[in-house]
């Protein structure tokens, strides 16, 4: 039996060869989708579990009393809880990082409790007062262990470096320290784990309502979920996880959908192989067994490449995320039982194909098979392949349209494989084109194609310097100029259709946990390519709009009124899409107290250079003495984030176009091998090699057509389904422009995708028709 398996594997390569490679890709694709869909939840996860992560942190009141907030803790619905901590958000001096920045310090006495263990990453934990342990984030060059930060005009000696899983604070000081804990922004801060939390943000902040119920109308002023936090920390592989999980499936039916076909055709071709075997004694089960292993020699093999390509193609995107969760962990990288289940279950997936022709090549009886032969039996598809060549059709492409008739059921497996593909070109189309709205949104390169940047004084901490002079020699530091003297002299360069001076600071929101990035334009600025996906734009400086990330993982909806630093209030008018995992402001630039940076937008006039503006305006601002670096956003503005996506999209279509293509050739090669015959005789009536090549590609055409003009909605159906999870994955709107991608022209084209990948698949062996001598074809039966 294995004799004989092992001589099918080496007879029929081109059968071997087209198994291992479908396999191999599928498997690729297989482990590429779940380990990117795993890596998306499954390290935070575990690192939340471990650290016993807090579902919610609420911030309360510092008006309600600490015992009345400390009885939550036995609310109905909460399995554990931590606090009250007293809670200050308050600029720190002696760190280097933007002015006025503020950062959440809580008052707390214990590294571990029930609640949000925290893990050390350098030094000690505290042990009284006049000590701080701080986060990665405040920690850096000029702030390490054993410097001084402070706070509330509080020195405090940095001992320690702590990391939170949900990011709970800023920096720890010991409850006692009540001259840190003061200020205007005080507040009490508790964390929560629930017994039911839910799978979603709006569930855990319906069991946080009731878990402090008992405390006054609007005591809770603001609360983070786990869930958010563990959004925004795999934002990059939730967005990509969605088309690669599709491109997965597909590639995953069209292996198993080709192995059906490839094992059907290998009966069907071995009919007198079958009787032969049977004839020497080989049993039912050890024809099925034979038959099973053929396919499964190559199998093995090829998912054992295709799990480590797959396994290579994630690190891009694994790569950056072994220190996002804040604790120790075994680094980012596909998990081993990911690879396990792929390698286990391709072969497994592929047995199962052949199992059904198999077993129907097992119930033949010896003396069937044997005189049966290879060729189909006559009569199918007669009368509809002589209505074709009694058609107007020229006589190849007559008998080509009607050479599959005579396998209904191949044809049908290869018309689904066709399809498949044919939606995969449809789907990956649309996906790049997509990408590129949503990057152009994100960007808003169409609007912005100058950017100039203005070095603000002492913005973080040090006073500007220019490059060494010749020989190393220190030269005097910068005197930028006024960001405002700047915008006007851009205003009157030629070549300025539309400039505005925006300056950026770091600011904290009551009821935000984290800092708030406030964009401040000096004047009009809804010509900048800010694309609204809810509201309006602002229109004065007591109304801002918030990027739509902003709004999905702070709560806020439009209307709600927010407090900024100095007791200002504004109003959300509006929901911008930005692509930023920051929290974003954009409104008046008299809402900025103190800028960390300047910069002047500019739009160009119809047909003005960028690169040539960039290098005008540049040289009447030098760089190295000025302080003004002009930026030709054209050039160089790119996102990692979408080249990976454009780069996964092409290598999956050609991955998925190949496997279809492959399923096409080995329904060629069949056809053809079982019409050899027929094929000779053709040639020998005076049938040319050119029109024997003409009669076995066209003979794909009529299936292509078909898979084609089925699969354009299937494809774009696809697209629009995959579109808004990536958009959610992501915890942002997405632009319309983004849906609305496919134009008619473009779907006529695609619809021509079926015929491409069959022509592509049946030209090797319509060369190979095209080459047989009439003798050798005449022979073949």
């Amino acid at each position: 039996m294995l004799a004989a398996a092992r001589a099918a594997v080496a007879r029929r390569r081109l059968q071997t060869v087209i198994v291992g490679i479908v396999v191999l890709l599928s498997a690729a694709t297989s482990v590429l989708g779940v380990g990117l869909l795993v890596a998306s939840h499954g390290p935070f996860d575990d690192a939340f579990a471990e650290a016993q992560g807090a579902h919610v942190a609420a911030t309360v009141s510092a008006e309600v009393p600490a015992g009345q907030l400390a009885a939550t803790a036995t609310a109905t619905g909460v399995a554990a809880a931590a606090g009250p901590f007293d809670q200050v958000t308050a600029p720190i001096t002696g760190m280097f990082g933007p002015p006025g920045l503020e950062f959440v310090i809580v008052g707390r006495g214990e590294q571990h409790g029930p609640v949000d263990r925290l893990t050390l990453t350098d030094g000690t934990w505290l042990t009284g007062p006049g000590q701080i342990v701080v986060t990665r984030r405040i920690s850096g060059p000029r702030t390490r262990v054993g410097t001084t930060l402070t706070i509330n005009g509080v020195s405090l000696r940095v001992v320690g470096v702590a990391a939170s899983v949900t990011g709970t604070a800023d920096g720890w000081v010991h409850p006692t320290q009540t001259d840190v804990l003061t200020g205007e922004n005080t507040a009490r801060q508790m964390l929560y784990r629930f017994t039911s939390p839910g799978a979603d943000d709006a569930a855990l902040r319906a069991a946080l309502t009731t878990a402090t119920s008992a405390l006054p109308r609007g005591a809770v002023t603001g609360a983070t979920t786990y869930v958010t936090i563990r959004l925004a920390l795999n934002r990059s592989i939730a967005a990509i996880a969605p088309f690669v999980v599709a491109f997965a499936i597909l590639g995953i039916v069209l292996s198993v959908l080709i192995t059906v076909n490839v094992v059907n055709g290998a009966v069907v071709s071995g009919f007198r192989t079958i009787g032969i075997l049977k004839t020497l004694g080989f049993t039912p089960g050890q024809v099925v067994a034979v038959y099973v292993a053929q396919v499964l020699v190559p199998a093995l093999a090829g998912a054992a490449l295709g799990v480590v390509l797959g396994a290579l193609l994630a690190v891009p995107m694994l790569a950056q995320t072994d220190d996002a969760y804040g604790i120790p962990g075994d680094g980012a990288g596909v998990p081993l039982w990911v690879i396990g289940l792929v390698l286990a279950a391709a072969p497994l997936l592929v047995a199962l194909a052949a199992l059904g022709p198999a077993l129907r090549a097992g119930r033949l009886a010896a003396n069937q098979a044997i005189s049966v032969g290879r060729a189909p039996r006559t009569g199918r598809g007669f009368r509809a392949r002589r209505a074709l060549t009694a058609s107007a059709l020229p006589r190849p492409v007559a008998l080509g349209l009607g050479m599959p008739l005579a396998r209904p059921s191949r044809a049908l497996a290869t018309v689904v494989a066709l399809l498949l593909g044919a939606i995969t070109l449809v789907f990956s189309s649309g996906l790049s084109a997509s990408m590129i709205e949503v990057n152009t949104a994100f960007s808003r390169l169409d609007a912005v194609a100058v950017e100039v940047n203005v070095i603000v004084p002492d913005a973080f901490g040090n006073a500007p310097l220019p490059p060494p002079g010749p020989g190393g020699a220190p030269r005097a530091p910068i005197d930028p100029p006024d960001p405002a003297d700047v915008a006007a002299a851009v205003a009157a360069m030629p070549g300025t259709a539309h400039s505005v001076l925006r300056e950026d600071a770091e600011i904290r929101v009551a009821g935000i946990s984290g800092e708030v990035r406030l964009f401040g334009y000096a004047g009009d600025a809804s010509w900048a390519g800010h694309r609204l996906a809810a509201g309006r734009w602002y229109s004065g400086a007591g109304e801002v709009v918030l990027s739509s990330y902003t709004l999905r993982q702070t709560g806020l909806v439009l209307g709600d009124r927010v407090t900024l630093p100095g007791g200002r209030v504004v109003t959300v008018v509006g929901e911008v899409i930005n692509g930023s995992d920051q929290y974003t402001m954009i409104g008046d630039e008299s809402l900025v107290e103190q800028a960390f940076s300047a910069r002047v937008e500019v739009g160009l006039t119809a047909g003005a250079d960028s690169a040539a503006y960039t290098k005008a305006l540049q040289a009447k601002y030098p760089e190295e003495t000025s302080g003004v670096y002009v930026e030709d956003r054209a050039v160089s503005e790119e996102s990692e984030t979408f080249v990976i996506i454009q780069a996964l999209i092409v290598m999956l279509t050609l991955l998925l176009s190949v496997v279809a293509a492959l399923g096409v050739l080995n329904t060629v090669v069949l056809t053809t091998r079982e019409r050899i015959h027929e094929i000779g005789v053709l040639k020998a009536l005076g049938m040319t090699p050119r029109q024997t090549r003409i009669m076995v590609v066209t003979s794909m055409v009529g299936l292509g057509l078909l898979a084609g003009v089925i699969a354009v909605p299937l494809g774009v159906a696809l697209h629009h389904a995959v579109i808004p999870v990536m958009g959610e994955g992501a915890s942002t709107a997405l632009p319309q422009s983004a849906m609305e991608v496919y134009g008619i022209g473009e779907l006529v084209l695609l619809g021509g995708a079926g015929i491409v990948l069959a022509v592509l698949g049946a030209l090797l062996p319509a060369g190979w028709a095209a080459r047989t001598r009439v003798a050798t074809a005449l022979r073949a039966e």
